[in-house]
């Protein structure tokens, strides 16, 4: 299936670099724009995931990470990223320093600000998830 991550970067010097993964796919880029467009084709399982590691975090250059839009099969899933979960892995120096310690987990959470994981569950097909979704979601009853 081809999928498409549009991520934005924030850095002056440091490039983020990314894993793109899921069960079956890893793919890693150096996201050297401010604007970013990762095209690649993945091969899912019928319960599956979409993954983004941030690899290189530059406490120094503070780069960071946006993740803007994802579609899978051209098929927008912009409001599932923020059912993703990001789970940061601190720099130990940074953390120790901190008198109130930050979350393990963030959710929803769109922003990258560490090195650490971010996924999203998904099932096929996409768009019978999306309607899942829609049909079962507590707020349209």
């Amino acid at each position: 299936m081809k999928v498409e991550f549009f991520i934005n970067c924030s850095f002056n010097k440091t490039a983020p670099v990314c894993e793109f993964f899921s069960n079956n796919n890893n793919v890693s880029y150096v996201l050297n724009d401010f604007e970013n467009n990762i095209k690649t084709n993945f091969q899912f399982d019928k319960t599956d995931f979409l993954g983004i590691r941030f690899l290189n975090k530059d406490d120094d250059d503070d780069n960071i990470v946006f993740i803007k839009r994802i579609l899978v099969d051209d098929i927008d899933l912009q409001h599932f990223i923020f059912q993703g979960l990001f789970k940061p892995i601190y720099n130990k120096s940074w953390y120790n320093k901190q008198k109130i310690k930050p979350p393990k987990i963030y959710k929803p959470c769109t922003e990258l600000r560490h090195n650490g994981e971010w996924v999203l569950d998904i099932n096929l097909p996409i768009w019978k998830m999306i309607m899942n979704f829609w049909i079962n979601d507590e707020k349209l009853a």
